[in-house]
């Protein structure tokens, strides 16, 4: 909301719906296919109530279908996909990183930042393009979502971004320094 509010859009009402249904996908579509099942569910979702007219429900499901991808267009869309970056990035997106990547080693010995670190996203997309993948750790994980910031595209959500990559680039510097210094406890 105060991304579209900065942002000045003038249907708070879509973008509050679109955030609250972007992510029903997931329960029955999978992680890779939740926002086509997403956008699906929604429009049924939304018909059904009789809650938008259709250039809204049109808008909206457009949003929720192309969320997690490069494709589509549209404000509601930028401002939705800005949102959701914005989780990737600070302390939450931290968490996620960790969490999400549970199963993996945390660096490599050699390389505490990782191979990835201060990748741009389209480094990582030539990655994925090549069949390379986010990385063997953690780390990179994290230098990926940081690297997410490039793809963010309203003013707003880049001056809300800013001071959450600098606290992830922040913890990354320290967790190298502690390493290095072998007080990982510090």
């Amino acid at each position: 909301m105060k991304i579209a509010q900065q942002e000045q859009y003038p249907h708070l009402d879509w973008i509050e719906t679109a955030a609250l249904l972007h992510d029903i996908g997931l329960a029955s579509g999978g992680r890779k296919r939740h926002a086509e099942v997403g956008a699906d569910l929604a429009n049924d979702f939304l018909r059904e109530r009789g809650l938008f007219e259709e250039t809204a429900i049109h808008e909206i499901t457009s949003a929720i279908r192309f969320h997690n991808s490069m494709g589509g267009d549209g404000q509601l869309l930028a401002i939705l996909r800005d949102a959701d970056t914005l989780d990737l990035l600070g302390a939450v997106g931290l968490m996620r990183g960790f969490t999400s990547k549970w199963d993996k080693p945390d660096y490599p010995p050699d390389l505490v930042k990782g191979e990835t670190w201060e990748m741009s996203a389209d480094d990582f997309t030539e990655r994925f393009h090549n069949g390379i993948g986010i990385g063997e750790y953690i780390v990179d994980q994290i230098n990926f979502q940081i690297s997410c910031y490039d793809n963010l595209t309203t003013a707003a959500a880049k001056t809300f971004g800013q001071p959450l990559v600098a606290y992830m680039r922040t913890f990354m510097l320290t967790f190298e320094a502690q390493i290095h210094n072998g007080r990982a406890d510090s």
